[in-house]
Formats: structure tokens, C-alpha cells, sequence
């Protein structure tokens, strides 16, 4: 959660957040399914986690995509949840492969200064 009212009298300060959705992924065809973008010129860096609920086998794997690019090795089975820090994030992406559907929960933080 954000702190509010804890002014500083430094010229940069600072935003720590965190967001949380849940998506019903499908196969996406290679395409990512954008959960976030960022339209400022600041630097985010932040942790994101991916939680694939899908029920069986066959539910869809959930492949992360950040600037557009797959973040190597991290596709998630049903059932599976995973974590990567990462810094100067501009968007993230879901991309979703199999058949059927799967709950998948996005969390991130997005910490920057300004």
C-alpha cells in the first residue's frame, strides 16, 4: 500500500505500489495480452509474480512477455506460481498456450522516483 503524507524536503521522492489482477487466459497465438503499460519517462523497476490456477493438464501455460520480449524460461503450468525482479519496465504481458481456460493471477510493484 502507498504511504500518503509522508512529505519529504529532498527534490526527488519516491513511489513504491503494488497491483494485483486476475485474468482468464486462453491460447493467445504467440500474442501478449497486455496487463500493464507505462506512459511516463520515468524508470520502473519492480518484482512481478505470475500464478497460473488452471485446473487440469491441458488449462493454457502462462508465458511472461516484458517490453514485448518473453522473459526466458518462465512459462507456467497450471498450477504453478513464479516471481522475477526486474528494472526499466515499460509493459507487461501475458501470452497463454493450450486449450481451455486458466485463472491467472498478475501481481506486480512498480517502484520510481521522480
Amino acid at each position: 500500500m502507498a504511504q500518503l503524507g509522508s512529505c519529504i524536503s529532498n527534490s526527488y521522492c519516491c513511489v513504491n505500489d503494488a497491483v494485483c489482477c486476475t485474468i482468464s487466459l486462453e491460447d493467445t497465438g504467440e500474442i501478449p495480452v497486455t496487463v500493464w503499460e507505462d506512459v511516463t519517462d520515468f524508470v520502473i523497476n519492480g518484482t512481478i509474480m505470475i500464478e497460473n490456477n488452471g485446473i487440469t493438464d491441458t488449462s493454457p501455460t502462462a508465458a511472461l512477455y516484458v517490453n514485448g520480449e518473453a522473459i526466458g524460461d518462465f512459462v507456467l503450468a497450471p498450477g504453478e506460481c513464479r516471481s522475477i525482479t526486474l528494472n526499466d519496465i515499460n509493459s507487461i504481458g501475458i501470452v497463454g498456450a493450450g486449450t481451455g481456460s486458466s485463472n491467472v493471477k498478475v501481481s506486480f510493484s512498480i517502484n520510481y522516483k521522480f
